[in-house]
């Protein structure tokens, strides 16, 4: 697969300085492709002796364009709730020439690696929250729902919870995607309509009722069969709102309003400290 690498404009290039100058990079993966880096945000008195909860937030962008501080805002959301935000960079298309496969690959390594490392972080390794939008949604997805997960042996690449915007949630023929992938069977055998499970972790989904990416209906429907395994699975619509609607530079109000029902969730779940009815659930 050949494709012509995105050159950022030198706006978006200070853009993304900007958001990740107060995070800690470290490189948790090498690949043939090279070095990958995430972006560590710690909470005023952090200390390595701590076991927070850790958010990993995985960018979307239809596996394809490298937008890896799309989620600091979101992240310095949970670090001001006392937990460590991280966003990840993965390989995608338009940088490392690779599919789809790769970025579910890197995002599970991700997350074993925050786990391998909750040491040095300060991070309670049961405790690892994964969010994501679109494709960032998708892997986030694949790594809590496939039965075979990057192991060590004695940590997982599974996080403990998801928090997921606009996700794509179906990548066979029926769904979007699936020629980004080497072959049909990959895209076929990996999409989460197609592992759906018991026993699999709590999970939140906002999404938009005017998404023209990924119909609402779908998610939604998706939702409902989580839930007919007994899984913990919470479907937020938001009216008249589209794909990249929960973004801080596209709606501030969708922005706040999802991050407070999502710290009600974790909340909820026992991730965060925090009264679990801030965030109460409405329509939106």
């Amino acid at each position: 697969m050949q494709t012509e690498p995105i050159i950022k404009s030198p706006i978006a290039v200070i853009r993304d300085v900007e958001l990740l100058k107060d995070g800690t990079p470290m490189v948790y993966k090498k690949t043939e492709q090279g070095e990958l880096t995430l972006h560590c945000f710690f909470p005023p008195g952090h200390e390595q002796t701590d076991h927070r909860t850790a958010v990993v937030f995985f960018h979307g962008g239809q596996w394809d364009n490298e937008m890896t501080s799309q989620f600091a805002p979101q992240a310095l959301n949970f670090v001001s709730e006392g937990a460590v935000g991280i966003v990840v960079e993965y390989r995608v298309s338009s940088v490392h020439n690779t599919t789809p496969m790769e970025a579910i690959a890197d995002a599970q390594t991700a997350i074993l690696w925050i786990r391998k490392n909750n040491r040095y972080l300060g991070v309670d390794p049961e405790k690892v929250v994964a969010g994501g939008a679109g494709s960032g949604a998708h892997i986030a997805l694949c790594a809590a729902m496939h039965k075979k997960v990057e192991n060590d042996g004695f940590y997982s690449g599974k996080p403990d919870a998801l928090i997921l915007f606009s996700a794509i949630i179906d990548t066979t023929s029926k769904g979007i995607g699936m020629s980004k992938f080497a072959s049909r069977r990959e895209a076929t055998r990996t999409s989460p309509t197609k592992n759906v499970r018991r026993k699999l972790p709590p999970m939140i989904f906002f999404h938009g009722v005017a998404d023209p990416t990924v119909p609402v209906a779908t998610v939604e429907k998706f939702c409902r069969r989580l839930q007919g395994k007994r899984n913990i699975a919470r479907f937020v619509p938001f009216n008249r709102a589209t794909h990249s609607f929960f973004n801080f530079n596209v709606n501030q109000q969708h922005f706040v309003q999802t991050l407070e029902a999502a710290n009600g969730f974790l909340a909820e779940q026992g991730f965060l400290d925090l009264d679990p009815s801030v965030g109460q659930f409405v329509d939106y």
